[in-house]
């Protein structure tokens, strides 16, 4: 059975890398910088966002929506991402289908996480774990145990290879379960249900939602 992940936790852990950038093209030297310090760069910039401008974003939902596609966006490899979640399907899907899928699959994080990502962006402390990479590495696993208020901790990793020359992020794992199988299992069970191309518009016309976004309304607390 897939276990499936509760909103608010997987907010704090996308406002924990906050980036998702639409690159495709992989490289094939490291970054200087090291991948947990890019990723604490990006958390510390979108949580000081939200920090500044807390009332402004709650009144206007859809400049939050912009504020999280400028910076939470860029960090992740979305049409990588984007393959994996898409599996099997990713073969025989067009190259229009799989923009189109991208996009929309992106869009539907930003709009089902956005709001508990602004109730939850302070409820946390994060402890990160310098990664152990190879010289000239260019794939890394990024670990950090992410504590709650309430003193709930979870273990949150998140993995990263190199593209156009910064770390992005292609999987996340709370609880090593991983984010990308969750969705794979729930977007290609209605791909077969119905098709693709339904799926795609289902979910730019905000009809489709994940089993792990329904699930949080009754785990979340």
């Amino acid at each position: 059975m897939i276990k499936f992940l509760t909103r608010p936790v997987v907010a704090l852990a996308l406002a924990v890398t906050v980036s998702m950038g639409m690159s495709a093209a992989r490289a094939d030297t490291a970054p200087a910088q090291a991948p947990d310090v890019a990723l604490k760069t990006t958390t510390d910039q979108i949580r000081g966002m939200i920090k500044d401008h807390y009332a402004e974003y709650r009144a206007d939902q859809p400049k939050f929506y912009q504020a999280v596609n400028d910076v939470v966006v860029p960090r992740f490899d979305v049409p990588g991402i984007a393959k994996l979640v898409l599996g099997a399907n990713y073969r025989t899907a067009t190259p229009d289908q799989r923009t189109r899928f991208a996009t929309a699959f992106k869009d539907m994080l930003v709009h089902s996480y956005a709001n508990a990502m602004l109730d939850n962006y302070k409820s946390a402390t994060i402890n990160w774990m310098p990664p152990r990479l190879a010289p000239n590495a260019t794939d890394a696993a990024v670990n950090t145990s992410l504590t709650r208020d309430n003193g709930q901790s979870y273990a949150i990793g998140f993995r990263v290879h190199v593209v156009d020359g910064d770390w992005k992020i292609y999987d996340i794992t709370v609880e090593n379960v991983s984010l990308v199988l969750n969705f794979r299992t729930q977007l290609n069970s209605e791909i077969k249900r119905t098709s693709l191309d339904d799926v795609i518009s289902r979910m730019q016309n905000g009809q489709f939602k994940s089993d792990s976004s329904n699930n949080s309304q009754q785990k979340a607390n």
